[in-house]
């Protein structure tokens, strides 16, 4: 038995198949945000157990460090709730742009209204994202390394 598609589905499928490629990067930057959040957890964890361990090493720049692993893991958590959002209405967008070419009802403007709000959302994710590494770098500490110790070959 041969399978002929009819040419409006192939279409159909070729239309849906362009958003869910943004599905995957989509789904690429929530794993680069929820492996941030991981690194954000163990150091505050080490912060606890520093705190219950040896309290006297709690001074104001680890409370700084603190506060800022607090706006951190906002900001993380923001951008994992936008980009997981902007994945659902895509997902939305691909039902609808699948419906619209089966039935006789014309859904482009929903489809376009999915697909920008979509694109809202993941703009909302990209920009908390931003906003959490610039902290990050912002208060990173980089210790002056004597660099005598170092070769010339290995510079």
């Amino acid at each position: 038995m041969e399978t002929v598609l009819n040419p409006s589905v192939v279409e159909i499928i070729q239309l849906a198949l362009a958003p869910i490629f943004l599905i995957v990067g989509i789904g690429n930057l929530v794993n680069v945000a929820t492996g941030r959040v991981s690194r954000i957890i163990d150091r505050a964890r080490w912060f606890g157990n520093l705190a219950r361990e040896q309290p006297e090493r709690i001074n104001e720049k680890a409370i700084l460090e603190i506060r800022s692993l607090n706006k951190r893991m906002t900001f993380a958590n923001w951008s994992i709730n936008f980009l997981i959002g902007s994945a659902v209405i895509t997902c939305l967008s691909v039902m609808l742009i699948m419906v619209n070419g089966l039935i006789s009802v014309n859904l482009d403007l929903l489809v376009i209204i999915t697909f920008m709000t979509c694109l809202l959302f993941l703009t909302g994710g990209l920009i908390a994202f931003f906003l959490e590494v610039s902290l990050a770098t912002a208060t990173l500490k980089i210790r002056a390394v004597d660099l005598s110790q170092f070769k010339n070959d290995k510079l």
